[in-house]
């Protein structure tokens, strides 16, 4: 069985169904009590091709794409870390390390404006490393420009015999393999049954407004886990300490519907995957999933996803799969059982919303 992966993300929202301590309107079901009929903002949409696009014939190819794991490999261009603890917060680690401000921010993109969100702990850059890589990778590039070219010309000799087959073949996209055999597990929204117990608590604004009253177990989750849902509002972690729960702000429920990424983007269902050496906003091919029934939707799953959070609880070679529930990642699991998937590019493969 897969164990959960916390993500650096806010692991998405902690939905309050009925129960005696929410203070807000009641449903069966969560998604309807967080967005009770409401329109995604465009902005969350953006994401998404329609499911009528066009597919393009496509094939996949052994061959690594190493400039990109090259490249993208986590920690590559990072030569120093700063492990976080007691009252440490962006301005010190910028001052004892003489950076800016700025170079904290850029070089830990996990790390939300105002800095609320370090976890002692937990490592943070605090010096960029040497160009090595990257020249290692221009000159892999070179190389294969090279062996290219000789491919190329070789096929050009034979387009008169061929001329119907070669068209065909140059209007199918090739997809270059990223990984072979990377872990493969899911992280998902905690449920109030996951917390319960504990007395009634308030949560508040940093400005101390109430938000509503939760069992103080869900409570020090929400303020472990980073965002959630009261009732029928959607709250994440403010900018200031966290003392008696005053601490959170209200996240916009069109744009931010099922929570952030440790980027600040929206976590979509089926779609977000975290991952510490692929780029963010990379398109993922994987085919072990193509074909699986998507709980809660009508639609199969196309294999196409999008690298767009990381994780600190594991390293390279390892991808998180975002599928919203607990109840959702039971259902994969049992019906697929798998540990490791080969990753391929992305190409023109079409992201799908699946809610």
């Amino acid at each position: 069985m897969h164990l959960q992966s916390l993500s650096l993300a806010t692991l998405g929202l902690l939905l309050l169904s009925t129960g005696q301590f929410v203070q807000a309107q009641s449903s069966t079901n969560n998604v309807a009590v967080v967005h009770g009929g409401e329109e995604y903002a465009e902005s969350y949409l953006a994401a998404f091709d329609a499911d009528d696009a066009e597919e393009f014939e496509f094939e996949l190819s052994d061959e690594i794409d190493v400039e990109s794991h090259i490249l993208t490999k986590r920690a590559t261009d990072c030569s120093k870390y700063h492990t976080v603890s007691g009252s440490d917060n962006c301005v010190k680690l910028a001052k004892k390390y003489g950076i800016t401000l700025n170079n904290v921010y850029d070089w830990n993109p996990q790390i939300k404006n105002g800095c609320p969100n370090l976890n002692n702990g937990k490592k943070y850059c605090v010096k960029k490393g040497s160009s090595k890589i990257k020249n290692l990778a221009a000159k892999k590039k070179t190389s294969t420009k090279k062996k290219t070219t000789k491919k190329t010309t070789k096929k050009r000799s034979t387009k008169k015999k061929t001329t119907k087959k070669t068209t065909k073949a140059a209007a199918k996209e090739t997809r270059k393999k990223l990984q072979s055999h990377s872990a493969f597990t899911y992280y998902w929204i905690a449920q109030p049954d996951d917390y319960k117990g504990g007395k009634s608590v308030t949560v508040k604004t940093c400005n101390g407004e109430s938000i509503g009253s939760v069992p103080e177990n869900y409570a020090d989750a929400l303020v472990m886990e980073g965002t959630g849902v009261v009732g029928s509002k959607i709250v994440n972690l403010g900018g200031c300490t966290c003392s008696g729960y005053k601490c959170f702000e209200l996240v916009d429920k069109k744009s931010d519907p099922y929570g952030l990424t440790s980027f600040g983007t929206p976590l979509r269902p089926y779609i977000t995957i975290a991952s510490n050496d692929i780029k963010k906003n990379t398109k993922i091919y994987v085919p072990s999933i193509v074909g699986w029934k998507v709980p809660g939707s009508s639609k199969t799953h196309n294999g196409c996803l999008l690298v767009d959070d990381k994780s600190w609880s594991f390293k390279g070679s390892h991808i998180d799969f975002y599928v919203y529930s607990m109840s959702h990642y039971e259902k994969l699991d049992s019906e697929h059982r798998i540990d490791n998937v080969d990753i391929y590019q992305g190409g023109s493969c079409k992201l799908l919303n699946y809610m």
